[in-house]
């Protein structure tokens, strides 16, 4: 069963610090922590981490009717298995970035945020087809040192959604655009495909399918995030090909 799986913001600084592979900018938590001057400066955004992503657990498939197929995934637990932007068609891979936004006032804040995506046309069980999504992400989130860490992604669990070509992420604060990151889908040889099926594998992890009378998929159902990444071979590991 196709679905998509959203993240709303998921906020703890202290896991930006621990897996953040890039090195801060110039509006650094020093210069900003414990001042109102962030009512005077436009909100920003960053990617820090971007890669292939393996889903460890998670609560189930729901519907969600703001996703490009009407599914989502309750409750994911994701881990990288390498960093790159360039991701195999192999079902049960998952393409995530991580990214953070600031200045935020230094307490529990509001934020509203759209989360854009475009992908090569996939043809949906029912014979619709999809290019992508477009949803607003909102909700009172946690702030330390004015700035907040989110990921979101999108996992490749049914045939159909094995389309090559870009696959291009956005997030909008009101008219600006504070992030795009854009992933590459291709097809591997069957000597990475070997490598890496093994992490990627969905088997029983993506949980059990329910109907959203049962259990609707809710905001508050964040993802957790394993940090760090898991010992993939070194043929999977050097394979972003050029």
């Amino acid at each position: 069963m196709k679905y998509l799986i959203s993240i709303a913001l998921l906020l703890v600084l202290s896991a930006c610090e621990k897996t953040s592979t890039e090195p801060q900018d110039s509006a650094s938590s020093n210069s900003i922590n414990n001042s109102r001057s962030y009512l005077d400066k436009p909100v920003r955004g960053k990617v820090t981490q971007r890669g292939l992503y393996m889903l460890v657990r998670s609560d189930g498939v729901v519907d969600d009717p703001t996703t490009g197929t009407g599914k989502a995934v309750s409750n994911p637990v994701v881990q990288q298995v390498k960093s790159t932007e360039r991701i195999p068609l192999i079902k049960g891979g998952q393409m995530y970035f991580q990214y953070r936004i600031w200045p935020l006032p230094d307490q529990p804040a509001y934020v509203e945020l759209r989360r854009v995506l475009k992908h090569p046309e996939m043809t949906l069980p029912d014979g619709t087809v999809s290019t992508g999504s477009d949803y607003i992400m909102k909700g009172k989130v946690r702030v330390t040192a004015n700035q907040a860490i989110a990921y979101t992604g999108y996992g490749l669990d049914e045939d159909y959604e094995l389309v090559e070509g870009d696959w291009v992420f956005e997030i909008w604060y009101q008219d600006k655009k504070l992030i795009e990151q854009t992933f590459t889908a291709y097809w591997p040889d069957r000597e990475e495909i070997a490598a890496l099926k093994q992490y990627l594998e969905p088997g029983k992890k993506v949980g059990i399918s329910r109907p959203s009378a049962d259990k609707p998929f809710s905001k508050k159902d964040w993802p957790r995030v394993v940090v760090g990444k898991t010992e993939a071979p070194e043929s999977a590991a050097s394979s972003d090909k050029p």
